[in-house]
C-alpha cells in the first residue's frame, strides 16, 4: 500500500487533516455497518459449525456405539458344581442360558520332535543349508528341495537359505508351528489347532510329513514303537452338554454365545448360567443419557440465548482503542444471541424430543418407551432434559431385557416402522439436521465454501470492496478542495503583500 503524504493548511493555519477526518467520519458509516454485518454472519457461521462438529461426534461414535444390540447383550456367568473343570465368559450374542458341562476328555495338540540329534556343535542355524552338509548328522542337502507337512508343499533354495528361513517358511506358510533347539539338536513341530485337524483332509491325529528333508535330515515323520516319546497325537476334546456327549476339535467352543473352555476332566458336572448383566447395560444407558443431555442443552442454550443488543461487533477503529481483554469481553457479549430462535436449531430440538419419547413396538406392551422403563422429562423449564428412576429401569431390565434392548435398538421394517428404536430414529433424523448445518455454514474451518453463509460474506466482501474505494475517492476529494482553499488563500495573501508594497512606496 502507497502512503500518501499530504502537507497542507500553510497558508490559513487550517486543521485540514482533523476536519477530513470528522468529514470521513460519516462517509464510513455504511462501510463500517456493513462490515459490522459481515462479522456477525461470520460469528453464526462459527456458531453453526462449533454445533455441527459436536452433533456429529455425537451421532458417529457415542451414539453410533450406543444402538449397537452389544451394548445390551452384557452378561453375567456363574458357575457351579466343579468349578475347576471349566471357565466361560459371555459373548456379544450370548442369552440367557444355563449348561451343564461334564468334561470326559481334554483336546490335545498334535506335536513332534526329531528322533536324534540332526547336527553336530559346529551347525550354524543361520548359513544356507548346502554349506552345512557336513555338519548334518543324517544326509546331506544340495540345491533346490521341497517337501510337504499336512499337504502344504514347501521349496527351499538350499545354496541361499538358512535352516531358519526353512522353518520360517514352515510357520508362515502351514499350519504348523516349528523351531530348532540348539542345545538338543533338534527341531520339534506342534500343530497350530487342537484335536484331529491334521494331514491333507484336516482331519487325521499326527502331523504328516513329506519330503526327505523332513524324513531323512531332520528325522521327522517316520517315527516308530521304539521311539514313542518323539510323538504325540492330537484327540478331540470329549465332552457332555446338557447329558449329550460331543466332540470338540478346541478345548474352548461357544455354545448360545456362551464361550467355554475346558480345563480339567473327570469329575461331576459343572453349570453355567448366565442373565443379562444389569449393572453394566445401566451405566451404558446413563452414558447415553448424560450424553443426549448434554447435546440438547447445547441446543437448547444456543437456539434461546439472549441478544445484547447493546454491544454490536467492533468497528477497527474502536478496537485500536481498546485493549485486547477489553475487546475479548466485548465480543462475548456482542457474540450471544447469534442463533437465537434459529429455525433449523429449533427443528433439530424438537426432533430430537419427538425422537426420544417415541413409542417402539418393542414386542411387549408394558415396557415400550423410555418412559416405560424409568427415563422420563423433567419440569418443563428443563427443556426435555432426561431424568432416570434407576429402581424402575432396574427393574425393567431384569424382567425383560429383550423389551429394553428393541426400545433403543429396534430397526424398523417397511411394515413396522413403529419397531424402530430410540437411537435408530436419532441416528436417522440427526443425519438430517447435520446436512441442513452443513448447507447453512459449511463445515470444519475452511474460510469459504459453497455454503449459504460463506457465499453472503463472499458477496458482503465484494460489497466492502466496492464502498473502500469509494471512501478513497470522497477522501482525494476532500484534499482537493481544501488545496484548493488553500492556493486561493495564498494567492489572496501575495495579492495584498503587493498591494502594501506599493502603498509604502509612496
Amino acid at each position: 500500500m502507497i502512503m500518501v503524504m499530504r502537507i497542507s493548511g500553510l497558508s490559513s493555519g487550517f486543521d485540514t487533516e482533523g476536519t477530513v477526518a470528522k468529514l470521513m467520519q460519516a462517509q464510513r458509516v455504511p462501510y463500517d455497518k456493513l462490515g459490522q454485518k459481515k462479522q456477525t454472519v461470520e460469528w453464526q457461521r462459527d456458531a453453526y459449525r462449533d454445533i455441527n462438529l459436536k452433533m456429529t461426534e455425537f451421532r458417529n461414535t457415542k451414539l453410533f456405539n450406543f444402538k449397537m444390540e452389544s451394548t445390551f447383550n452384557a452378561k453375567t456367568v456363574n458357575i457351579t458344581g466343579n468349578t475347576d473343570a471349566v471357565s466361560a465368559k459371555g459373548t456379544a450374542s450370548a442369552t440367557n442360558t444355563n449348561l451343564q458341562v461334564q468334561v470326559i476328555g481334554l483336546a490335545v495338540t498334535a506335536s513332534e520332535r526329531s528322533k536324534v540329534e540332526i547336527a553336530t556343535a559346529a551347525f550354524d542355524p543361520t548359513a544356507p543349508l548346502a554349506s552345512q552338509s557336513a555338519n548334518l548328522t543324517e544326509g546331506t542337502v544340495t540345491g533346490t528341495v521341497t517337501f510337504k507337512i499336512n499337504g502344504t508343499q514347501i521349496q527351499v533354495d538350499t545354496s541361499k537359505e538358512s535352516l531358519n528361513d526353512v522353518l520360517a517358511k514352515i510357520n508362515k506358510d502351514t499350519n504348523v508351528t516349528a523351531f530348532y533347539d540348539s542345545d538338543q539338536k533338534k527341531i520339534a513341530f506342534m500343530s497350530d489347532n487342537s484335536g484331529l485337524t491334521n494331514g491333507v483332509g484336516g482331519d487325521q491325529a499326527n502331523i504328516t510329513f513329506e519330503g526327505d528333508l523332513l524324513k531323512k535330515v531332520f528325522q521327522v515323520g517316520n517315527q516308530d514303537s521304539s521311539a514313542p516319546d518323539d510323538r504325540t497325537a492330537g484327540a478331540n476334546a470329549s465332552v457332555k452338554i446338557n447329558g449329550l456327549t460331543t466332540s470338540k476339535t478346541s478345548n474352548t467352543f461357544t455354545v448360545n454365545g456362551i464361550e467355554v473352555t475346558l480345563k480339567k476332566e473327570g469329575g461331576v458336572a459343572s453349570t453355567i448360567s448366565t442373565k443379562s448383566d444389569t449393572d453394566k447395560i445401566m451405566e451404558s444407558i446413563k452414558g447415553f443419557i448424560n450424553d443426549y443431555n448434554d447435546i440438547l442443552k447445547t441446543l437448547n442454550d444456543k437456539r434461546t440465548e439472549t441478544k445484547n443488543r447493546d454491544y454490536q461487533p467492533l468497528t477497527k477503529e474502536q478496537k485500536e482503542a481498546l485493549s485486547e481483554k477489553q475487546i475479548e469481553s466485548w465480543e462475548t457479549k456482542a457474540k450471544a444471541g447469534v442463533l437465537r430462535n434459529d429455525p433449523i436449531l429449533d427443528s433439530m430440538t424438537r426432533t430430537l424430543r419427538s425422537d426420544i419419547t417415541a413409542v417402539v413396538d418393542s414386542g411387549s406392551s408394558k415396557y415400550n418407551s423410555l418412559a416405560s422403563i424409568g427415563i422420563d422429562t423433567g419440569q418443563y423449564f428443563e427443556n426435555g432434559k432426561l431424568n432416570i428412576n434407576e429402581d424402575k429401569l432396574r427393574a425393567a431390565i431384569e424382567a425383560n431385557p429383550e423389551a429394553v434392548k428393541a426400545i433403543f435398538t429396534g430397526d424398523a421394517t417397511d411394515n413396522n416402522p413403529s419397531k424402530a428404536g430410540v437411537g435408530e430414529r436419532l441416528y436417522t433424523h440427526l443425519n438430517d439436521g447435520l446436512t441442513s448445518l452443513t448447507k447453512k455454514a459449511g463445515l470444519g474451518n475452511i474460510s469459504y465454501d459453497d455454503s449459504l453463509l460463506s457465499k453472503q460474506i463472499s458477496d458482503m466482501d465484494v460489497e466492502m470492496s466496492v464502498k473502500l474505494k469509494r471512501l478513497g475517492t470522497i477522501e482525494d476529494n476532500y484534499y482537493k478542495q481544501f488545496s484548493a482553499m488553500e492556493t486561493a488563500l495564498n494567492k489572496l495573501n501575495s495579492q495584498g503583500s503587493n498591494l502594501l508594497s506599493q502603498l509604502g512606496s509612496k
